[in-house]
C-alpha cells in the first residue's frame, strides 16, 4: 500500500539510505534531501543572512554531497558530514562575495552565551551601524572557534535543537554535546571580551 511504503521510507536510517544510494538507488538521495533541507538551509542562513542565498547554497551543498557520497566512510554520520560540506560552501561564498554572518549575542543575561538571528525591523542609521560593528566582532569570534563548536552553537541557538536532538543529528553522545556547548559558550565569551576590550 502507498501509505505503508511512505512509513517504511521514513523509518530508514541515514546509513541505510546512504548505502542504498551508493548501490545505485539514486532516487533515495531525495529522502536525505527532504530530511535535512531545513537544517542545511538554516545553517546557511546563519552564515550569509539572506534567505534566497541560503536556499541556493543549500542546493549546492546537496549537489556536492551527492557527488562526494562515495567518500563518506561512516554512513551513520551523514548529517555531521553534510554540515561540514555546508560550512565549506558558505566559506567559499563569503570569500567570493565578502559577506558577513548576521549573528548576535544577547547583550543582557548572557550567562548561557545565547545566539539569535538579529531583529530585522526598521532601525536608525546609527543603530544599524552599531549592529554591523557588533556583527563583525562576533563573526571574528565565531570563525575562530573550531568547526565542532561552531556547528553545535548553530544547531542549538539558530535551529533551536535540544541537546538530545543535536546528539542524534551529529551522531555523538549526549554527554559530548553538553560538554561541547558549555565549552563553546565559554570560548565565545572569552574571545568576545578580548575582541571588544583588546587593552585588558
Amino acid at each position: 500500500m502507498p501509505g505503508e511504503t511512505t512509513r517504511t521510507n521514513m523509518l530508514r536510517t541515514d546509513a541505510e539510505l546512504v548505502e542504498s544510494v551508493s548501490l545505485g538507488l539514486h532516487e533515495r538521495y531525495g529522502e536525505l534531501v527532504r530530511r535535512y533541507k531545513s537544517l542545511v538551509t538554516s545553517y546557511c542562513y546563519s552564515r550569509v543572512g539572506q534567505r534566497e542565498t541560503a536556499e541556493d547554497l543549500a542546493q549546492e551543498v546537496f549537489v556536492r554531497g551527492f557527488q562526494a557520497l562515495c567518500n563518506l566512510k561512516k554512513p551513520s554520520a551523514f548529517s555531521g558530514w553534510l554540515l561540514s560540506i555546508a560550512h565549506n560552501v558558505c566559506i567559499d561564498h563569503m570569500r567570493n562575495k565578502s559577506r558577513t554572518v548576521p549573528l548576535e549575542v544577547h547583550s543582557e543575561k548572557d550567562s548561557q552565551g545565547e545566539i539569535v538571528l538579529p531583529n530585522t525591523k526598521t532601525i536608525s542609521a546609527d543603530e544599524h551601524f552599531a549592529r554591523e560593528e557588533m556583527r563583525e566582532t562576533i563573526l571574528a569570534a565565531i570563525n575562530s572557534l573550531g568547526e565542532e563548536y561552531r556547528v553545535t552553537l548553530v544547531l542549538r541557538h539558530v535551529n533551536g535543537q535540544s541537546c538530545e536532538e543535536i546528539s542524534e543529528t551529529l551522531g555523538v553522545s549526549l554527554g559530548t554535546i553538553t560538554s561541547r556547548l558549555s565549552r563553546a559558550h565559554k570560548l565565545l565569551r572569552e574571545k568576545l571580551v578580548k575582541l571588544m576590550e583588546p587593552d585588558k
